[in-house]
């Protein structure tokens, strides 16, 4: 088999591992109804504080009807909410609720256990080498 096609299944392998350890997490938090689209866009909102529809549709590299969409079937939920900004009232702030916090923690738990269990399944020595090895193919 050669390399190129090896990789592509290695990485669709690796992709449906770690989206099936979110999903599995989103159950367990009894978020059923949240598909793994919205699931990114909750994570997306967790990393920056106070994001703007604009500022999330260039994070997502989205056309911002695209994300307001998804942010409004978000706010239904329950996941997140809009706010006015005090200093510029053209501007809203994007925030998320307790319940959508909980599943920014499930998102990042799945994340991190998954990649516990790789770092487990190799030598200090392979992951010294897989870090290198996957920075370079980035760059």
């Amino acid at each position: 088999m050669d390399h190129k096609k090896r990789i592509m299944e290695i990485f669709e392998t690796v992709s449906r591992a770690l989206v099936n350890t979110k999903m599995q997490k989103l159950r367990k938090i009894g978020a059923r109804e949240i598909n793994l689209t919205q699931f990114q866009y909750i994570n997306a909102i967790n990393r920056t504080e106070d994001i703007t529809p604009t500022s999330l549709s260039k994070t997502l590299e989205l056309s911002k009807p695209a994300v307001t969409g998804i942010v409004n079937k978000l706010i239904e939920q329950g996941y997140v909410t809009k706010s006015r900004s005090d200093s510029d009232r053209r501007v809203y702030h994007i925030r998320l609720t307790k319940a959508g916090r909980q599943v920014a923690d499930a998102y990042e738990a799945a994340c991190s256990e998954y990649i516990d269990r790789m770092t487990r399944a190799l030598k200090k020595s392979e992951l010294d080498q897989l870090v290198l090895l996957m920075e370079k193919a980035l760059h």
